[in-house]
């Protein structure tokens, strides 16, 4: 499947796994909401969620940002 490759056409571990970690999660998060007539979900649930938004964009960000120190002693 075109959907599993990664870096010169090669299959991908990361992708497979990442596609796993969703759809358990999403089954978490749905069968909570189910079974709880759909209440807000817990601090922990969203914890999770956040933490996974900025581990994935902000390495993103960091991946690109480059870090220059002007020592005073190299001049």
């Amino acid at each position: 499947m075109n959907i599993f490759k990664g870096y010169g056409d090669n299959f991908s571990w990361r992708k497979l796994m990442t596609g796993g970690a969703l759809i358990c999660f999403m089954t978490s998060v749905m069968g909570y909401l189910i079974t709880n007539n759909f209440t807000e979900l817990p601090g922990s649930y969203q914890g999770i969620i956040a933490g996974v938004f900025i581990f994935y964009f902000g390495k993103d960000f960091v991946r690109g940002t480059k870090i220059v120190v002007d020592d005073e002693t190299n001049k």
